[in-house]
């Protein structure tokens, strides 16, 4: 393909850029997950000022494919395809991440998250360099299959909670402890935590938040203490938090990711109302400290 050019994406081709994304996610064999299925949705994410740097690859005039990297504050990427629509799958999207690559230099760790029958991409991954991960399967339960609570809900996060909450998290989720904070250091309209206490210790906890693309509750974190699981406390977790999420806060359905290590609370899940929708595998790479020295 001696006509490829690699650019980046300008406004006036977001709404093409968001067709190619909708029309790739609509099969698994091409799928990268949290990228978006809607290209309204789509489009009005690569609008919005802090929206992922997007490389776009054309044959021609024809859109063969593109890339993209969201950057956090941490110095993370997480990566939006590769899409191929057309040419030679591997001169494209290598084409495109050696483009995105020099176009993020600050990043020092970047994910991936695709379909695990994206075969295609799940090679090329490797082949640059990427690690994979765990395999993960992506939840939803939809407004109109909320179940009723049924059962006090769990209470509002307050500041007393805190080392409860800090503790038991660090049980739950030793590898990262970070991911509370925002949680746990102040009120936000687009999160929320909830919590179950006997007065002396946390036994339970759930994190949600709402999500843009696609625009759905999302439930980020749980966990509830060994010594009282099996006892309905994380269904009345995920139903009170499914509860905030649709019917006070509007979402149309509230999702959740659960990892191949935590299989088991997918039988609770499954109690809750939640349906398995995609199953996705994760990889990673990690770059080099002194990348931009």
């Amino acid at each position: 393909m001696s006509d490829l050019t690699i650019v980046p994406a300008t406004p006036v081709e977001f709404a093409e850029l968001a067709r190619l994304i909708e029309a790739q996610n609509r099969a698994p064999e091409t799928q990268c997950l949290h990228s978006g299925e809607h290209a309204d949705e789509v489009e009005a994410v690569l609008s919005r000022p802090e929206a992922p740097i997007f490389l776009v690859a054309r044959n021609g005039g024809a859109l063969a494919g593109a890339f993209g990297c969201e950057v956090d504050g941490e110095a993370r990427g997480y990566l939006q395809g590769p899409f191929v629509a057309e040419g030679d799958y591997a001169t494209v999207a290598g084409g495109l991440w050696q483009a995105l690559h020099e176009a993020t230099p600050s990043v020092m760790r970047y994910d991936a998250f695709i379909n695990s029958r994206n075969e295609r991409a799940a090679a090329f991954l490797v082949g640059a360099g990427f690690r994979r991960g765990q395999g993960a399967q992506i939840y939803v339960l939809p407004a109109a299959a909320l179940p009723a609570l049924n059962a006090p809900p769990a209470e509002l996060f307050t500041e007393r909670c805190r080392p409860g909450v800090r503790a038991l998290h660090d049980l739950a989720f030793p590898d990262s402890p970070e991911m509370i904070d925002p949680f746990i250091n102040g009120e936000n309209g687009s999160r929320r935590l909830f919590v179950f206490s006997d007065g002396k210790r946390c036994l339970g906890y759930v994190a949600a938040s709402i999500n843009d693309n696609p625009r759905e509750g999302y439930i980020d974190l749980l966990a509830v203490d060994a010594s009282v699981r099996n006892q309905g406390y994380g269904r009345r977790l995920l139903l009170t938090a499914a509860h905030w999420l649709i019917e006070e806060k509007g979402m149309p359905q509230v999702g959740l990711t659960v990892l191949d290590m935590r299989s088991d609370a997918r039988e609770l899940y499954a109690r809750t109302g939640f349906q398995l929708l995609y199953s996705g595998v994760g990889y990673f790479r990690q770059e080099k400290s002194s990348r931009t020295g």
